[in-house]
C-alpha cells in the first residue's frame, strides 16, 4: 500500500504523516523532499530553478525511489509531499499505481488564514526567504486542492493531528 498525503504548506502533511507510520503496521516515511533536495544540490551549478518540482529528473526520481523502498523493504510507504502542479500530480500517482495499484491520495486542506496561523508558529523552522517562498505558493495551493483531482480531501481546520490520522486510517480501513 501507498499513501500519498498531499495538501499546502503548514497543513500538517508531516505530523500526519509522522503519526500515521506510529500507527500503521510495517510501514515507513518515504519524503520526496529529500529526494529534491539533493537533486537540487548535484544539478544547481548546471540548472536554473525556483522549485525543485519543476526539474525533469525529479519527478522519475521520487517515482523510481519509491519502486526501490517498496521493492527492498516491502512496506507501506507513507508520503507527504505538497504537489499541486496537476501534470505533476498525474504522473507521479500514476508512477506510484505502477509499483503497487493500492495507492490512497488523502489531500489535507485549510482555509488561508488558518494555514498562515500555523506557519507563523513554525517561523523558527524557516529561514525569511523561505517563508516568502511558501507564502507565495498558499493561494495556488488553496485553488489547485479544491478541484475533485484532489480527492480524497480532508478539511483539517478544526481537527487535530490524531484527528486526522484516525480519518485516514477509518477511510484506508473501509
Amino acid at each position: 500500500m501507498i499513501i500519498l498525503v498531499n495538501g499546502s504548506f503548514a497543513s500538517g502533511k508531516t505530523t500526519t504523516a509522522n503519526l500515521l507510520v506510529e500507527r500503521l503496521y510495517h510501514s515507513m516515511l518515504y519524503d520526496p523532499e529529500i529526494v529534491g533536495t539533493g537533486l537540487a544540490y548535484i544539478v544547481k551549478p548546471i540548472e536554473t530553478f525556483t522549485d525543485f518540482q519543476d526539474l525533469t529528473a525529479w519527478r522519475p526520481l521520487v517515482i523510481e525511489t519509491a519502486r526501490i523502498l517498496k521493492r527492498v523493504y516491502g512496506r507501506t510507504l507513507v508520503i507527504p509531499m505538497t504537489l499541486w502542479h496537476r501534470p505533476y500530480f498525474e504522473e507521479i500517482i500514476s508512477g506510484l499505481r505502477e509499483i503497487d495499484p493500492c495507492v490512497y491520495h488523502f489531500c489535507l486542506t485549510a482555509r488561508k488564514e488558518i494555514l498562515h496561523q500555523r506557519l507563523t508558529k513554525r517561523s523558527q523552522e524557516h529561514t525569511q526567504e523561505t517563508l516568502k517562498w511558501i507564502e507565495e505558493r498558499f493561494d495556488r495551493c488553496i485553488e489547485a486542492f479544491a478541484s475533485p483531482a484532489f480527492a480524497t480531501q480532508i478539511a483539517t481546520d478544526e481537527m487535530s493531528p490524531t484527528e486526522i490520522v484516525e480519518e485516514i486510517i477509518n477511510q484506508i480501513n473501509t
